[in-house]
Parts: structure tokens; sequence; C-alpha cells
């Protein structure tokens, strides 16, 4: 006889389900990110009473489960409930700047230094040095010359 676990239908459980679809499940869309590239759900959390007792209820629809080393698995310790914007930045091709011994990624390098993440990318593509980077004015548009 099958247990119950009294999850279905709530938003804790879908996020459960599409974990384990998206590393178990080839013909899932995700499944070239995480089960193809070897990422895999601890075989406790197969059970998903045991992963609701380790991660308890999903707080409300924005958030997802995140994986804090990409390098891992979901796994007690190493998932957490966060946003959206929270998970964006620890994908596994954020880019991660050190400058004057701090490290961030480079859309809040750019929020804090006030230019867009797509223009301190740009340097960086154009072969600048991180303190260039971070530290160049931006260039005053030049202003349309008026049609007389």
């Amino acid at each position: 006889m099958r247990k119950q676990h009294g999850g279905s239908g709530t938003l804790t459980y879908a996020r459960w389900k599409s974990m384990m679809q998206r590393c178990n499940t080839p013909t899932c869309g995700n499944y070239k990110y995480y089960g193809a590239r070897g990422v895999k759900v601890c075989e406790r959390w197969h059970d998903f009473s045991a992963f609701h007792e380790d991660m308890g209820e999903c707080p409300d629809r924005s958030m997802t489960l995140d994986r804090i080393e990409n390098h891992k698995g979901y796994e007690p310790g190493n998932c957490r409930w966060v946003t959206q914007a929270a998970q964006n930045k620890n994908r596994t091709h954020c880019v991660l700047l050190e400058h004057n011994g701090v490290t961030k990624n480079v859309t809040d390098w750019a929020s804090e230094i006030g230019i867009t993440a797509n223009t301190l990318s740009m340097r960086l593509r154009l072969g600048w040095s991180v303190e260039k980077a971070l530290t160049a004015p931006l260039k005053a548009s030049p202003k349309p010359k008026k049609v007389a």
C-alpha cells in the first residue's frame, strides 16, 4: 500500500515535483540543465514527506527552491527557499567580480556604482580590467543636432 503524504495540490508539493522531474525525467524541458548535468536529488528526498520535514512549507508563490552550492545536488543543508531574483544571482553562469576585497555579481556591482548591468558586462567583454570597468565614469551621450 502506498503511503499518503497529504501534500498533493500544495505549492510545496509542486516545487518538490518540479525538482524531481528536472533531475530524473529526460523528457522534462529543464532536464538538460539538471539531470543531464549530473544534478541529483538525495535519496531521502525521493519521499515528499522527508523533503517537507527538512524544508518546511514553501513560504509563498514568489519563492523557489534554490541550491546554495551549484556543484552539489538537492539535499538537506544545500537548499533554501528564495525569491527568483535571489536565485538568479546564484546561477552557474553568474559572473562574480572582486574589487577591493569585495566579491559581488555584475548586477549588484552595476547597481552600486550607478550603471546598468549591460554596460558593465560590455566593458568586461571589451577587455576592460575589473578596476577600470567599475571606476570609469560614463561618457555623456552626444546631443542630437537641431535641424533648422
